[in-house]
């Protein structure tokens, strides 16, 4: 059972034991994603991310690594647009030690000077690594295009941003957006509720803050872009609206989502490639945020086959809105039931999962909870939605040596301000 909890702080705490584990994953997320961030400066929630681990409270960066690993503490910290996240598993005997270490990394980071040029050093490198993950990139340019400002933003950060950042944005950026009101902590595996509601309660009594979250702008810019790049493959991504997460389509998308390409056995996969041999590489996908919701697609295929493929691709979407048979449906729920089991199954999975709904809808699902919208979807009322429902306009960005059509406008440069570009 997920019990939801509000600390006297502010801190949300979402607790789902699992006594049939040894294991505890821990899922913590503050509001000091990209979103948060000026437009001209967005890059330093990037660099601070790459510095939380480096030192802690009395722990210098080598200690604080060292008590982590003597518990086996597997970690990892990042940023999206709407947070800044740390994420760790261990041993439920250990849970306690690792919730004092990962609350001194998120109340009193050191953010130690001598360490921000390394810090810097790595999210440049991430950028630079960007161009050997065409697929990554084509769709963090149809993100860019597609979504409304400030949401639009990637976790990569602007290159003169990333250069420039100074230890006094830093601190500012910790003391903004690392507070309790607004902060998700949630938790899943092997651990004693009662015991963990005790010791944050103290730990965090004297924490404080709050934050406003971002507004979200009504405009994004859609339309077609084009990343040329001498090269003997085209990528291509597509984005169109989708339910957004809570609302009572959203079942019915991730089944029609499953359908269209999901799976090897989805229409995609099968007209795109299988039938046709037009591309090596074929996926769609949909993502229910908070908001919005967006339903993506991507294709890798060769220079000549490019149009055609984007061609074949745009009528399977415009077909499944026809209609799906009962076989069809059949798949897609055998297919979700199976990931939804094997991601409970999964202690990080599951305490991310707790964090991303309440995020989301304000309240955290169990596993069966999911298992039951899957199976209330009958073939007749996700027919009705799907005729209902326009995957358009779609927004679409190709990377290769020339756009697979006509409207393709040159993109800018994925970590360069646009402001600065012109």
């Amino acid at each position: 059972m997920i019990q939801t909890h509000t600390l006297d702080c502010g801190l949300t705490v979402l607790l789902e034991p699992v006594d049939s584990v040894a294991s505890c994953s821990i899922h913590w997320l503050v509001p000091s994603g990209t979103a948060y961030e000026n437009a001209d400066r967005t890059g330093v929630s990037t660099v601070l991310a790459e510095l939380l681990l480096r030192g802690a409270g009395s722990r210098d960066s080598r200690q604080l690594s060292e008590d982590m690993d003597r518990i086996g503490l597997e970690r990892n910290c990042g940023v999206s647009e709407s947070h800044v996240w740390l994420v760790g598993t261990v041993l439920g005997q250990h849970l306690e030690t690792s919730l004092e270490l990962f609350s001194d990394v998120i109340q009193s980071p050191n953010l130690p000077q001598n360490a921000i040029s390394a810090c810097q050093s790595l999210a440049l490198q991430a950028i630079e690594s960007l161009e050997d993950d065409a697929q990554q990139e084509v769709m963090l340019h149809v993100r860019r295009r597609h979504h409304p400002e400030p949401f639009n933003r990637t976790g990569y950060g602007y290159l003169d941003v990333i250069q420039t950042v100074t230890e006094q944005e830093l601190q500012d950026a910790w003391r903004s957006g690392f507070v309790p009101r607004g902060s998700i902590l949630g938790l899943a595996g092997k651990f004693d509720a009662d015991i963990v509601l005790q010791t944050l309660e103290t730990r965090f009594k004297d924490w404080s803050g709050t934050r406003e979250e971002p507004v979200r702008s009504d405009k994004r810019e859609g339309g077609r872009g084009h990343v040329e790049r001498d090269s003997s493959q085209v990528h291509i991504g597509m984005a169109w609206e989708g339910p957004p997460a809570g609302h009572q389509n959203s079942a019915f998308e991730r089944l029609a989502t499953r359908i269209l390409g999901g799976s090897t056995s989805g229409r995609l996969f099968t007209e795109v490639r299988q039938r046709r041999s037009l591309c090596y590489s074929v996926n769609a996908g949909y993502r229910a945020r908070k908001g919005e919701g967006v339903i993506s697609l991507y294709a890798g295929t060769t220079p000549e086959r490019a149009s055609e493929t984007l061609e074949v691709c745009e009528q399977e979407i415009d077909r499944l809105h026809e209609g799906v048979d009962a076989n069809e449906l059949t798949r897609a729920k055998v297919g979700l039931r199976g990931s939804t089991v094997f991601g409970g199954e999964r202690m990080p999975a599951r305490a991310a999962s707790l964090v991303g709904d309440y995020y989301a809808i304000g309240k955290a699902r169990t596993m069966e909870d999911r298992l039951a919208e899957i199976e209330e979807v009958d073939c007749k009322s996700l027919n009705t939605y799907l005729s209902s429902f326009s995957p358009r306009p779609r927004t679409i960005v190709s990377v290769g040596s020339e756009p697979p059509g006509d409207g393709f406008e040159q993109e800018t440069p994925l970590c360069q301000d646009p402001v600065l570009s012109h």
